[in-house]
């Protein structure tokens, strides 16, 4: 294995990011997919979304987190993933920002810089499936 120390960090990010996406969803899944949407839609109750709109989207989470983090682990159409997510995110800032949790807010905007960066270093991405290769020396991107 012959990775450059810049495609080492971006692939140890880009893994641990992953992780953290496929468990968010996993253990939601684990623990109940109906109990996780109730939560969340009673969670927003107050806010001004429609409650249909938000309990929809509550069924929808876990199973979003776990294919993000699994393409983001595995490298598999990682821009994609990587657009998707940032997306993701910020989908998930207009609810808990409409419920006035400025500090969930602040979290979500972390998650928003980690997408920005893998993405601005995604010339980096050479430990990824979607590559056709596992490692590759010189990437041309």
């Amino acid at each position: 294995m012959d990775l450059t120390h810049k495609q080492t960090a971006y692939a140890l990010l880009r893994i641990a990011f992953g992780i953290n996406f496929l468990m968010h969803g996993a253990i939601r899944l684990y623990s109940g997919l109906g109990a996780f949407a109730s939560s969340t839609a009673e969670h927003l109750a107050k806010s001004p979304l429609p409650h249909g709109f938000v309990l929809g989207f509550g069924y929808a989470i876990p199973f979003l987190e776990v294919l993000l983090g699994l393409g983001l682990i595995l490298g598999l159409f990682t821009r994609l993933a990587l657009t998707l997510g940032a997306v993701f995110i910020m989908a998930l800032t207009i609810g808990v920002t409409s419920n006035q949790q400025w500090d969930v807010a602040g979290q979500q905007l972390v998650y928003s810089i980690v997408f920005f960066l893998l993405l601005f270093f995604h010339e980096h991405n050479a430990l990824a499936l979607d590559r056709g290769r596992i490692i590759s020396r010189s990437p041309k991107y």
